[in-house]
């Protein structure tokens, strides 16, 4: 018994190790959720044209500095004018006296004139335009708006509907709906991995074994990361988080299906715990440190990006990426060492490999078929691949965040509402800021409206009370309607072109030495189209070289890196092809977030990447002392039954964020799992050795083959 628990004492050290590591960030830290806040300048850079309108907007008109929120009121029958005049003292009263930092459109003082395009021209609804102060976390957002609420509905008339939607309406409800969803999304995916590995492996304390050391595992990045988003390090969003949480749990529980496998096989040879576990984890050790640093340096390309709702990806990812390595080499083979054999109860692995000596596995046969006849493997398998790749010709994406979230949350009700009363571009209207050398006369703003309403993709310009900047006559502000839909990629081509145009039109208005600027969601999500297409493009690139680069060194090769490229690009391809048959030709969607094409590049590649890692470095260790047709036979067989339980696991545990509110996560986590069923069960067993199995003794170019190919 004393040798025993010698020979463990060290595994002990360990464990104890994580758990005074977790329990002093407890006490410490708070969870990285409550820290969640938006990203400054909507995650664009400071020389960016609609921030530099914004930020003018901001000087010269301050009045219009905020997270706005936009109550609205609706009666389908039309409104009263004694309900109207109630429910606007009502929705101000509860403002004034919810903050004094808090700014409200006085309606209510307004005349009737004044007030007419708050108004439908229906007369069903009108909206009171709210500014918050700007930089609340979305925390505090939503318990202000709780207060709001129930304020404004103890003195609102029966007879009206009343919907808080806008930025500020909308965070609150993010927040709220986020929180909510984590919960389930943790207990999804517990859940869900729990059930695989008993289903797969039979075993209740190996299903155990990886929950507990993901659990610890998060545990530490969760408070880690909301210690750095307390600090200010860096912006925390709920989506990151989430993603951030199925990646930690998927990937340990991969990595310690490695282990056990490994750890498993040496049991069989009769070797004791402590030592069976040394050697397993001397031979896991490489594919390991190899695909958990390609995946944490993959993480690291996205600091390179212009477009902060990607860079703010990469600190998040990073750490927990490199904490799941650090788990995956020293806690869970802690785990595994202390439970010992019993990890594999009800079976005994000694006894497993008398009773399986003779057996040949399914890998190995399917291995068998695979290196007899690799055309015949592969080639249908490229085609399927290959014409569901050519389907990304086809995709329409959506830059409305709004189209994301459910129908029936209340910020969007209010938000349709709007959409239903008003046109889409009254609801998201540009401001044009003129800044001129001199100042400006009225005939010259009055030209300039009228240039405006003469370009075609212009529905309306107009002045709105004064359009000079107080102490400023030579800034004006003029606000702007387009003809489009203001979240259509049209818009944005409206918007580029009036930017382009811009000098003339002010020429035209006899405006000399003057700079326009337009300001709004329309202008922003114009230039975000932009930073993200940049981003898209540089950030591939990039992984696709690093990629290819750590697979170089893993191999020791210049040929193997290239072809196993390209199958996990295939994979990608093919994954994100048949995603856009799926939600726009089969779901009728119009179109998937700007964002999922490079979201799955990053996941999909970085952790597709791990899989080939896997069998490429067993591949090379039974070439040793195997010609290579035999090497990649025992590689296969060996390696499958492990590497498709851990990809039916990540894939599942992704396909869980398909049960989300949120469209976005559903895209993602259905390409995701797509993708990763693809490489684990297509492209891993078969195309990369059938591949090698073709290129015979140029496999792993420039190496020597020691036995030569059959």
């Amino acid at each position: 018994m004393m040798k025993i628990l010698k020979e463990k004492k060290r595994w002990f050290a360990i464990l104890l190790i994580w758990l005074i590591v977790a329990a002093a960030l407890s006490g410490i830290a708070p969870h990285a959720k409550e820290v969640t806040s938006p990203n400054k300048n909507s995650g664009l850079p400071e020389r960016d044209a609609s921030i530099q309108a914004e930020k003018a907007l901001k000087e010269y008109f301050p009045s219009s500095e905020g997270v706005p929120l936009f109550v609205v009121v609706h009666d389908k029958n039309g409104l009263k004018e004694q309900d109207v005049q109630k429910a606007m003292l009502n929705i101000e009263k509860a403002v004034t006296d919810a903050d004094k930092d808090f700014t409200v459109v006085p309606l209510s003082k307004m005349s009737a004139q004044a007030r007419a395009s708050f108004f439908s021209k229906d007369h069903t609804t009108f909206f009171l335009p709210v500014l918050f102060p700007q930089g609340l976390e979305n925390k505090m957002i939503k318990t202000t708006m709780d207060d709001l609420k129930k304020q404004v509905a103890k003195e609102q008339p029966s007879n009206l509907e009343t919907y808080f939607t806008g930025p500020a309406g909308i965070a609150a409800d993010t927040y709220e709906m986020f929180s909510k969803a984590d919960v389930v999304l943790i207990l999804c995916t517990v859940v869900l991995i729990f059930v695989i590995l008993i289903v797969i492996y039979r075993s209740p304390l190996l299903s155990f074994i990886p929950l507990i050391g993901a659990g610890i595992t998060y545990a530490v990045v969760d408070r880690l990361l909301g210690l750095m988003g307390k600090a200010d390090w860096f912006a925390i969003d709920g989506q990151s988080l989430s993603i951030m949480m199925i990646l930690l749990f998927a990937v340990i529980t991969d990595y310690s299906l490695l282990l056990f496998s490994r750890f498993r096989e040496e049991l069989e040879k009769g070797l004791h715990v402590d030592e069976a576990m040394k050697n397993a984890l001397n031979f896991v050790k490489e594919p390991i440190v190899f695909s958990g640093g390609t995946v944490f340096l993959s993480m690291l390309t996205l600091f390179l990006a212009v477009y902060e709702s990607y860079r703010a990806f990469a600190p998040i990812f990073a750490i927990a990426v490199a904490f799941i390595l650090v788990a995956g080499l020293t806690l869970m083979p802690a785990l595994f060492a202390i439970a010992g054999e019993k990890s594999f109860w009800p079976f005994n692995p000694r006894k497993r490999a008398i009773k399986h000596a003779d057996k040949e596995k399914f890998w190995h046969k399917f291995g068998r078929f695979i290196t007899e006849k690799p055309w015949i493997a592969m080639t249908p398998i490229i085609i399927v691949l290959v014409l569901f790749a050519l389907m990304i010709r086809h995709v329409n994406y959506s830059f409305n965040l709004l189209d994301s979230f459910p129908k029936e949350m209340s910020s969007i009700q209010g938000y349709n509402v709007l959409n239903d009363a008003f046109s889409a571009g009254e609801i998201a209207p540009s401001t044009v800021i003129v800044k001129a050398k001199e100042d400006l006369t009225t005939e010259q703003i009055t030209t300039l409206v009228e240039k405006l309403n003469d370009q075609k993709s212009v529905n309306k310009a107009e002045i709105q009370g004064n359009p000079y900047a107080e102490n400023h006559q030579n800034v004006v502000k003029i606000n702007l309607v387009l003809n489009h839909n203001p979240y259509t990629e049209k818009a944005f081509d409206d918007i580029e072109k009036l930017r382009k145009d811009s000098r003339q039109i002010l020429s035209d208005s006899h405006i000399n030495d003057a700079k326009m600027l337009i300001a709004g969601e329309t202008a922003q999500n114009t230039d975000i189209r932009a930073a993200s297409h940049g981003d898209e493009i540089r950030i591939i690139i990039l992984m696709t070289v690093l990629i290819v680069i750590m697979l170089g060194i893993q191999t020791r090769s210049l040929l193997a890196p290239v072809y196993m490229m390209a199958t996990i690009l295939l994979s990608y391809g093919a994954a994100l092809g048949f995603s856009v048959f799926f939600f726009q030709d089969l779901l009728g969607y119009s179109g998937i977030s700007y964002r999922i094409p490079l979201y799955t590049f990053v996941f999909l590649v970085a952790l597709g990447v791990d899989y080939s890692i896997m069998l490429i470095s067993r591949i090379r260790e039974e070439q040793e002392h195997l010609p290579i047709k035999d090497a990649v036979r025992e590689g296969v067989g060996k390696t499958g039954g492990v590497i498709s339980s851990a990809g039916l696991i990540l894939a599942a545990t992704f396909a869980v964020l398909i049960t989300q509110p949120v469209m976005e996560l559903r895209a993602f986590g259905f390409a995701v799992a797509i993708g990763i069923l693809v490489d684990t069960f297509l492209v891993r067993p078969v195309v990369i050795p059938a591949l090698i199995v073709i290129l015979g003794k140029f496999s792993f170019w420039p190496q020597k083959i020691k036995h030569g190919a059959e």
